[in-house]
C-alpha cells in the first residue's frame, strides 16, 4: 500500500511542475478595430463609429481626428460631426487609442460629400399650377445648382418644367404610369454644379381639376360614380363624361361600368359627385353630392354590346346646364384652359385618319389630355369586373376607336367624351385601355344606343356650342404626338443580315423601277417592330412612276420621304442608321378615304378568324407606320404570348402588328387597379 501511495505522490508532483511552466508566459497586446456604419457623410452631418478592443477587458479608447477639428470632431462615444466645409483631401481618417494600452491603435476612413437638400421635399400641384423649390448646398461655398424634373434638364411639357430659379410648373395633364395604369409623381432633382454627383430630390404628385368636390352646379369631365360602388374595403370612382339631353330632359352621358357598376347596378341608383374614392374621408357617400340617377345602360353582358355606356337623369340645379366641360375650352386666360362644352355636332368616324387626326379628352384622373386617332373600325376584346371585386368576364365590340398612348388616360378617366382638337366635336366615349393605347365608342353609336327604350326615335343629343378649338392642345403643342415613339424596332442579328443580302440583290430593280428612290437601306420596320426592313429614301415630292411594293422576297419595305442624301444607291448598315435618324419622326399620315374604306372591308373579312386565333386582343385599320401614305390592317397581339404568324399584307394591304397588354375597362380610380 505504502508503494502505491508514493508512485501516486510523484505523478502528482511531475504534472504539477509540467503545468506551472505554460503559466509564466507573457499576455498578448490589445488590438483595436474601428467600424463605420457608412462610407461617407454630408458635410456637417454626423456619422457613429464603433470601435472593438480585444485582448483585454477595458474597452476605453481615445478618440481622434486626423488633421485636427479642420477635418469635424468625433465625441468619446464614437459620433464624428463633419466639417461644415469638404476638406482636402476629402477622405478623413478616424483614430481610436486603446487607454489600456497607447501603442494600440485603430483606423477607419470616411469620405466627406457634397449634399443638397431641396426644399419643400414633397409637394402637391394642380396641373399647370406653380410652386417654388430652394435647394441648400451642404459642404460648398458654390450654391449654384442645376435642375432637372425626371431626369430632364429643365423638365419638359410632359413631365412639368422648372426654372434656373427652381420655380416648377406642372404640365398641362396629369403624368401616368403607361405600365400600371394609374398616375404617377414626378421627380424635382438639383444637382450642384461645382459637384455633379451631389444631387437632392423632392417629390411632386400633379393633380387635375377633374378630381376634387365642386360646389353645384357641376362642370363635367369630372370625378363620380355609382353610390353603391364601395364596400367594407374599398370603392371607385370614374368620369362624369359630358351632358346630353333626350326630349327635353338632361343626363349625364357616362359608361356602364362607371354609372351602372357594369351590369350590377338598378335603374335609380344614386350617382355621386366627386366619386367615392375622392370624397374627404374615401368610400364615404354622404360626403359626396347626388347630382344625378342612373335612367338607362347598355348591358354590356349581352351578345355583341354595341358600347360600354349609361345615362344618368340630372338632378335639378346639380349640373351646368350648358354642358360645360373642365379645361375643353376654346381659350386659356392666365395659361389656364377655359371650361367649355363640347361642340353639339358629332364628328363622323369615316373622317378619321389614323395617325393624323389629332384629338382630346378631359378627365378625372388625368385631366386633360392630347394625341392622335391610332386605329378605327376595332373588333377588340376587353376585360370586366362584374361589381366591385366580382366575377371577371370579357366583352367582345365591332367598330370602335383607338387612341394612341398608354398615357392619354389612366385608371379613372372612363367615361371622358374624346373630341377632335381642332373643332370639339364628340368622336367616341371613353371606357378601356391598355399601357399602349386607349379605347373609346363611337359617340353616334353611343347616341342612338340610348334611345328612348320607349321611343325608338328619340335619341339622345350632346348638349353643347358651336364648334371651336380646344386650346389647352394647342397651345401645349400635345397635339404633336408621335405614333412612332412607342414603336421600338429591335430585329435581330440575322434577322438584319438576312435583309441586307435581299436588300443587296435587288437595289438596282428597285432604282431603276422607282426613279424617286435615292438610296436603299436596311433597319427595323415600324409595323413590324421584330422584322427588318428594306428602307427607301424617296425624293420627296416626287411623284411615283408605280405603286411601292409592301416586301421584297418577304422582307417588308418601309419608305422615307427626304429633300436630299449625301450618298446615294445601296447604304450601309451604319449609313443608313444614319439617315433614318436625321429623318425624323415621319410626317402625317395620308391615306385616301377610299384606302381606308378598302383597308376596312379587307379587315371585316378576316377579323372574325384572326380573333379567334391565340395572342390575338383586336384587328382593325389605320395608317402603316412603315409608309404614312397607306391604309393597314392592324393587329393587337398580347405581349409575352405565342400567337400564329401574321402575313406581311392580307389582300394587297399592309398589315401592321402592335404588342401590348390585355385591353381592360379596368378599376377606374381604383386603389389597386384589377
Amino acid at each position: 500500500m505504502r508503494r502505491h501511495l508514493f508512485l501516486f505522490i510523484v505523478t502528482a508532483t511531475l504534472l504539477g511542475g509540467i503545468v506551472s511552466c505554460g503559466g509564466s508566459s507573457a499576455s498578448p497586446p490589445p488590438v483595436v478595430t474601428v467600424t463605420a456604419t457608412v462610407p461617407q457623410v454630408v458635410a456637417g452631418g454626423s456619422v457613429a463609429f464603433s470601435v472593438t478592443v480585444k485582448n483585454t477587458t477595458n474597452q476605453s479608447v481615445t478618440w481622434a481626428v486626423s488633421g485636427g477639428s479642420a477635418n469635424g470632431t468625433i465625441s468619446q462615444s464614437g459620433l464624428f460631426t463633419a466639417p461644415a466645409l469638404v476638406p482636402n483631401p476629402a477622405q478623413v481618417t478616424i483614430t481610436a487609442t486603446s487607454q489600456a494600452d497607447s501603442a494600440a491603435t485603430g483606423t477607419a476612413s470616411i469620405t466627406v460629400i457634397v449634399g443638397i437638400v431641396v426644399t419643400p421635399p414633397s409637394a402637391v400641384v394642380q396641373t399647370l399650377g406653380i410652386t417654388p423649390f430652394s435647394a441648400t448646398i451642404q459642404g460648398s461655398s458654390n450654391q449654384a445648382v442645376t435642375w432637372e424634373v425626371n431626369g430632364i434638364p429643365g423638365g419638359s411639357p410632359s413631365v412639368g418644367t422648372i426654372s434656373p430659379s427652381g420655380s416648377f410648373q406642372a404640365p398641362e395633364s396629369v403624368p401616368a404610369n403607361a405600365s400600371s395604369g394609374q398616375t404617377t409623381s414626378v421627380t424635382v432633382e438639383a444637382i450642384a454644379q461645382a459637384s455633379p454627383t451631389a444631387t437632392g430630390t423632392a417629390s411632386v404628385t400633379v393633380t387635375s381639376p377633374n378630381q376634387r368636390g365642386q360646389n353645384l352646379p357641376i362642370k363635367l369631365g369630372t370625378s363620380g360614380g355609382n353610390a353603391n360602388n364601395v364596400n367594407t374595403r374599398e370603392c371607385e370612382s370614374g368620369t362624369l363624361g359630358s351632358l346630353v339631353t333626350r326630349a327635353g330632359t338632361q343626363f349625364i352621358l357616362s359608361n356602364n361600368h362607371v354609372l351602372a357598376d357594369s351590369d350590377a347596378g338598378s335603374v335609380g341608383d344614386v350617382i355621386t359627385q366627386p366619386g367615392l374614392i375622392d370624397t374627404s374621408s374615401p368610400c364615404v357617400a354622404a360626403e359626396a353630392s347626388t347630382v344625378a340617377h342612373l335612367s338607362q345602360f347598355i348591358n354590356i353582358q349581352a351578345a355583341n354590346p354595341p358600347a360600354d355606356a349609361a345615362i344618368a337623369q340630372v338632378v335639378s340645379g346639380a349640373v351646368d346646364t350648358s354642358g360645360a366641360i373642365i379645361e375643353l375650352g376654346d381659350s386659356a386666360p392666365g395659361g389656364v384652359p377655359a371650361d367649355e362644352a363640347p361642340s353639339s355636332t358629332v364628328l363622323p368616324v369615316a373622317s378619321l385618319v389614323p395617325n393624323s387626326t389629332a384629338v382630346a379628352k378631359s378627365g378625372r384622373s388625368t385631366g386633360l389630355t392630347c394625341s392622335t386617332i391610332e386605329a378605327i373600325g376595332l373588333t377588340i376584346s376587353v376585360q370586366y369586373t362584374k361589381g366591385l371585386g366580382g366575377p371577371s368576364f370579357t366583352a367582345t365590340y365591332t367598330n370602335q376607336v383607338g387612341v394612341n398612348g398608354g398615357t392619354f388616360s389612366a385608371a379613372g378617366d372612363s367615361g371622358s367624351l374624346i373630341v377632335s382638337q381642332a373643332s370639339a366635336e364628340p368622336i367616341a366615349l371613353l371606357y378601356a385601355g391598355s399601357t399602349m393605347d386607349t379605347i373609346g365608342a363611337p359617340a353616334q353609336t353611343v347616341l342612338n344606343s340610348l334611345a328612348d327604350p320607349n321611343n325608338a326615335a328619340s335619341i339622345p343629343s350632346f348638349v353643347g356650342t358651336s364648334n371651336h378649338v380646344v386650346a389647352g392642345c394647342t397651345s401645349s403643342g400635345a397635339d404633336a404626338f408621335d405614333a412612332t415613339a412607342q414603336t421600338t424596332a429591335s430585329p435581330s442579328a440575322a434577322e438584319l443580315s438576312s435583309a441586307e443580302a435581299v436588300k443587296n440583290q435587288n437595289t438596282p430593280q428597285l432604282m431603276t423601277e422607282h426613279p424617286a428612290v435615292l438610296a436603299v437601306g436596311v433597319a427595323g420596320s415600324l409595323d413590324r417592330p421584330d422584322r427588318a426592313a428594306i428602307i427607301l429614301f424617296m425624293r420627296k415630292g416626287e411623284p411615283l412612276v408605280r405603286p411601292i411594293p409592301h416586301n421584297v422576297a418577304g422582307v417588308p419595305t418601309r419608305v422615307i420621304s427626304v429633300d436630299s442624301l449625301p450618298k446615294n444607291g445601296a447604304l450601309d448598315q451604319q449609313s443608313t442608321a444614319t439617315f433614318v435618324k436625321s429623318a425624323g419622326a415621319p410626317g402625317p399620315a395620308t391615306p385616301t378615304p377610299a384606302d381606308l374604306a378598302a383597308a376596312k372591308t379587307v379587315k371585316e373579312k378576316y377579323a372574325a378568324s384572326l380573333m379567334q386565333q391565340p395572342g390575338i386582343l383586336g384587328v382593325g385599320v389605320t395608317s402603316s407606320l412603315d409608309n404614312p401614305s397607306e391604309a393597314a390592317v392592324m393587329v393587337f397581339v398580347e405581349a409575352g404570348k405565342p400567337h400564329n404568324p401574321i402575313p406581311l399584307e392580307l389582300d394587297g394591304v399592309r398589315v401592321r402588328v402592335k404588342s401590348t397588354d390585355k385591353f381592360r375597362a379596368y378599376g377606374w380610380g381604383h386603389p389597386k387597379p384589377h
